[in-house]
């Protein structure tokens, strides 16, 4: 069975975001959504919040769109249905329900999955993933009816489901093969700071270790505990496993679309592909950053949103490059982060503010000094959008603080001045 349309969108957030910016320019031309979820679009962030904190959290409640907006739009919604092959020369994708779609313009948002840990007992009964509404749900309810959680890696989203855990008074332990928290991005001082918050709330963490293997009775019994590599045995009633995300540019790569290794699908500052007819956007998109002068991917929730709605644009025939300076955030206990800039890219920092109360800004400069990165947290979570205005307007002024470190480390100094 074989259908025509305009727009052919696969994936999940950026896609419906893709949708919608595409109706604003286009009233006419035909689009169809494809995602592989049972689900329509909805947004990830909730997942590691909300929906684990809040008993009464609704998945519908993350979804992206409310249902109207799909026959308000005159986007076709397929769901549960993934799409096996792109023939580039015939423009036309195949599902795996023997359905064959035409396209004058195709989309390409498939996302990531989450990272597995190949062990012993790693297919035990609750040893968690989360990427999914499914995954979070799941999750819940294990959190519902444990004592003791293992949390393994502390990035966003270890970080995030621990905290959650720790609001329902369990017993956490966070295993982290590198030395702090956020290891990733930042710095030991800031990753110390994030540490010992932690610690006053209950958790324990152990550092520059690995897991071995998920044990309990039997060969495939629920998990009991976790084994590291240095010989250590942690009780448990479940475990998540939050190591990364794999990028899922196995369909782009199978159409012979260019791909990085490791890095995503290549686009331009258009988001678009190899193939003129075809466009990528979200966590698979490596993309010429404008703003930072680099080229690489973003797995994050506003990257997916602010993609989204820029391809879409571009797909209806608005040429703007996409150019936004990234921006991440997370929420944490009674704390909140933003981080806005290049979260590979800092190499020295600075701190404005009160490391030790929990009100501050630190910033991170390149070899030559400077601002290529900025995180700040705070107990209130409104005071953070100045800041992160703030931080964008230094990024993009390549504002450098060479010599300057002191002044701004001294007590009441505000990061507005600095230009």
């Amino acid at each position: 069975m074989e259908t025509r349309y305009k727009y052919v969108l696969v994936g999940g957030m950026a896609a419906v975001f893709a949708a919608q910016s595409i109706r604003e320019l286009d009233k006419e031309g035909n689009i169809i959504l494809i995602g592989d979820e049972h689900h329509p679009p909805y947004d990830r962030p909730p997942l590691s919040k909300q929906m684990l904190a809040k008993d009464d959290y609704s998945p519908d409640d993350a979804y992206s769109k409310f249902d109207d907006f799909y026959p308000k739009n005159q986007v076709e919604l397929r769901r549960a249905v993934r799409v096996t092959g792109v023939d580039r020369k015939g423009r036309s994708v195949t599902t795996d329900d023997g359905h064959t779609y035409q396209y004058e313009k195709l989309l390409l948002a498939t996302g990531a999955r989450a990272r597995k840990l190949d062990l012993p007992g790693a297919s035990r009964t609750g040893v968690f993933l989360l990427r999914t509404i499914d995954d979070s749900i799941a999750i819940r309810q294990a959190l519902q009816a444990s004592r003791r959680i293992a949390v393994i890696g502390s990035g966003y989203l270890g970080m995030e489901v621990a905290a959650d855990a720790l609001g329902r008074g369990l017993d956490v332990t966070i295993i982290e093969s590198g030395s702090h928290p956020w290891s990733k991005f930042a710095s030991e001082p800031l990753g110390r700071f994030v540490q010992q918050f932690y610690e006053s709330k209950g958790a324990r963490f152990l550092f520059g270790t690995e897991l071995s293997a998920f044990e309990g009775e039997g060969e495939s019994g629920p998990v009991r505990q976790v084994r590291t590599k240095d010989g250590q045995q942690i009780p448990v009633d479940f475990v998540l496993v939050a190591v990364g995300a794999q990028l899922n540019t196995e369909l782009a790569q199978a159409a012979g679309i260019d791909v990085v290794p490791d890095d995503g699908v290549a686009v331009d500052e258009y988001l678009q592909t190899s193939d003129s007819n075809v466009w990528a956007a979200g966590d698979i998109a490596c993309f010429q950053d404008e703003a930072l002068g680099k080229r690489w991917h973003v797995e994050h929730h506003l990257n997916a949103k602010w993609q989204g709605q820029a391809v879409g644009k571009i797909m209806a025939g608005d040429n703007t490059p996409y150019d936004r300076v990234p921006y991440f955030f997370s929420d944490f206990l009674d704390l909140h982060m933003i981080l806005r800039g290049d979260s590979q890219g800092g190499k020295s920092r600075v701190v404005a503010g009160d490391l030790s109360g929990g009100e501050f800004t630190e910033l991170y400069t390149d070899d030559n000094g400077r601002i290529v990165m900025g995180v700040s947290i705070s107990h209130d979570e409104p005071k953070l959008d100045p800041i992160s205005d703030t931080l964008e307007r230094l990024i993009r002024a390549k504002v450098n603080i060479a010599g300057r470190e002191t002044q701004i480390a001294s007590p009441g100094f505000d990061i507005n001045s600095l230009n």
